[in-house]
C-alpha cells in the first residue's frame, strides 16, 4: 500500500503540462493555442494571479511547440508610440533627440499597422531621414526598408504596391519608389478541414490522439488498481476483525459454560453426603 502511494504521484505525472509561455496578455495567449490547434496540439492558457496568462502544453510537445511559434512569431513584442515616446518628465527638449525619437516612433507605428494585415507575422520598418544642411538648405530624399514575413496561405505578393503606397504615406517626403519591401513567406497554417491532405500533419494529430488515449488509458488503470487495492485491504481488515471477534465470543461463551458444568458435579455429590447426615440417627 504504501509503494503504491509513492509510485502513484510519478504515474500521474506521465499527462503533466510544461509550461511554455508566461506573463502573456490574452491575445497572445489566443494566437498561440489557435496556431498550436491548427498543428494538432493542445495547448492549455491559465490566468496567473497576477492577471496575465500562461500557455502549457504536454510535456512531450514542448519542442514542437517551440519550434512552432518561433516560425510564427509567437508571442508579438510591443510596439511602442509617440504619445508613450514624447511623455518627457525634464522640462527642456533636445532637438536631435525629438527627431531619433520620432523617427523611431513613426518606424514602431508602421510596424504595427502592417502587422495588422491578415496573413502577417512580422513587420519591421526602417526609414533614413537624412538632416537638413543648413548652408546648402537642400534635403536629400528619405528612404525606407521594409520586412514582412507572412503566411504562404495570404498572397501577399498582391499587395506590394499597396504595403509600399502605406509607408511612404505615413513619412513626409517618401515616396513608394523610395521604399525597398522584402517579403518572407513562412509556412501555412493548416485548416481544420485541410489538415489531412498533408501526411506529416495527420501523422502529428494521430500522434497527439493516441499520446492522450494511453494518458487516459493509464489513469484509469491507476485508479482502478488503487481501488481494487482498496477494496482488497478493507475485505481483509474485516474478514480479520470479523474472525477475531467471533472467535472471543466463543471464548468467553467456553468459559461461561465450564463454571456450570463443573458446579453440576458438586451439586450431585452434595446431595447424596446430605441424605448420609440426614439418615444417620
Amino acid at each position: 500500500m504504501r509503494r503504491l502511494l509513492i509510485l502513484l504521484p510519478l504515474l500521474l505525472c506521465a499527462g503533466c503540462k510544461s509550461s511554455l509561455f508566461e506573463g502573456l496578455d490574452e491575445d497572445q495567449a489566443n494566437r498561440i493555442v489557435a496556431v498550436l490547434s491548427h498543428h494538432g496540439i493542445e495547448g492549455v492558457k491559465a490566468r496567473s494571479p497576477d492577471k496575465t496568462w500562461t500557455v502549457s502544453v504536454d510535456g512531450s510537445d514542448a519542442v514542437a511547440a517551440t519550434e512552432l511559434t518561433g516560425a510564427y512569431a509567437l508571442p508579438r513584442g510591443g510596439h511602442a508610440n509617440l504619445g508613450d515616446l514624447f511623455s518627457r518628465q525634464g522640462l527642456i527638449s533636445n532637438p536631435d533627440e525629438d527627431r531619433v525619437r520620432f523617427i523611431y516612433g513613426i518606424t514602431q507605428e508602421l510596424s504595427e499597422t502592417l502587422e495588422k494585415i491578415d496573413g502577417v507575422l512580422v513587420a519591421r520598418v526602417h526609414i533614413v531621414q537624412p538632416e537638413r544642411d543648413p548652408v546648402a538648405g537642400q534635403v536629400a530624399a528619405p528612404s525606407a526598408s521594409v520586412m514582412v514575413r507572412y503566411r504562404t496561405d495570404y498572397n501577399l505578393e498582391l499587395m506590394r504596391d499597396k504595403i509600399r503606397a502605406l509607408v511612404a504615406g505615413g513619412v513626409e517626403g517618401l515616396t513608394p519608389e523610395r521604399v525597398n519591401l522584402t517579403l518572407i513567406p513562412v509556412t501555412p497554417v493548416l485548416a481544420a478541414g485541410d489538415a489531412c491532405r498533408d501526411g506529416n500533419a495527420c501523422f502529428a494529430k494521430r500522434e497527439s490522439d493516441d499520446h492522450g488515449s494511453a494518458t487516459l488509458v493509464l489513469l484509469g488503470l491507476t485508479v482502478a488498481g488503487m481501488l481494487l487495492i482498496v477494496s482488497a485491504w478493507v475485505w481483509r481488515s474485516g474478514m480479520r476483525s470479523f474472525s477475531t471477534t467471533f472467535f472471543k465470543r466463543r471464548g468467553r461463551r467456553s468459559v461461561q459454560a465450564q463454571p456450570q458444568a463443573q458446579a453440576q458435579p458438586d451439586s450431585r455429590a452434595a446431595s447424596p453426603g446430605g441424605d448420609a447426615k440426614g439418615d444417620a440417627p
